[in-house]
């Protein structure tokens, strides 16, 4: 494996993590679809030894703390896994006026 595949690898984790908190901190919908592949690209990059637990841990605490609300911070401080904490606010529910 070369460097340029490190580098490469790296920059492309850092742009789609970035745009995930990015697009969490402005309240837009993020697809399960999308957070699974972004999982995946991250547990490929350990598999392949492209970026070791302690990077990726550093990056994920780093970007939550950035843009994230501290209790979400404190989740991935928290937790050994390598997944993205969703912490969308919940839709209102008003009740139906037919009952």
């Amino acid at each position: 494996m070369s460097e340029y595949d490190v580098v490469g690898y790296l920059a492309e984790l850092d742009a789609k993590l970035l745009a995930f908190f990015k697009d969490q901190a402005e309240g837009l919908d993020i697809p399960p679809a999308l957070l699974y592949r972004i999982e995946g690209f991250i547990e490929a990059g350990l598999a392949a030894k492209l970026i070791s637990p302690q990077e990726i841990r550093g990056r994920l605490c780093e970007l939550a703390e950035r843009y994230a609300h501290e209790e979400v911070a404190a989740l991935y401080h928290g937790d050994e896994r390598f997944i993205l904490h969703m912490h969308m606010p919940e839709a209102p529910v008003y009740p139906s006026s037919k009952s």
